[in-house]
């Protein structure tokens, strides 16, 4: 058994924004550290909605924890999938490419579905690109017609 630390949610959200890549490196590498050992349960807190500058550390953190640990995680890691630009997209297929496509697809479907609702386009481009990544097919979706759409609006891009 692994020996996590219990620490609130206040000082976790502290260590969190600690990740900030313009931060010194020694302020990074504790926070790192300390994240490290966070529970299961709480490894969702690790990639803030509104903190961009502290997202490439979050994956780091969250790739090295492994499956299934950084399971609850794995929603916020799909979102950064909405800009392959962003801070931490491309650690990220890197780490759903670990994950193996039954782990990860489930994830990436339920990112094009919220991108088909909201009719954005430039996001389902990146979710393409990033299912192309991963050698991801219409066949490995539980609905082929989400990748279909996915697709033919990512290629109208081009």
């Amino acid at each position: 058994m692994r020996d996590y630390i219990n620490i609130e949610d206040e000082e976790i959200n502290y260590y969190v924004y600690n990740l900030n890549w313009q931060l010194p490196k020694e302020i990074q590498e504790e926070a790192i550290e300390i994240l490290s050992k966070i529970p299961p349960e709480k490894v969702d807190m690790i990639i803030p909605k509104y903190g961009k500058s502290c997202w490439e550390n979050g994956v780091y953190i969250l790739k090295e924890m492994g499956y299934p640990r950084n399971r609850k995680a794995l929603p916020k890691l799909a979102s950064l999938l909405q800009d392959r630009n962003w801070p931490g997209a491309l650690d990220t297929i890197e780490l759903f490419r670990i994950l193996g496509k039954t782990i990860s697809v489930p994830y990436i479907e339920k990112e094009c579905d919220e991108a088909i609702k909201c009719n954005d386009a430039d996001w389902l481009e990146h979710l393409y690109f990033s299912c192309e990544s991963l050698c991801i097919v219409k066949e490995d979706f539980h609905n082929p017609m989400t990748y279909l759409q996915m697709k033919n609006t990512a290629e109208d891009l081009y």
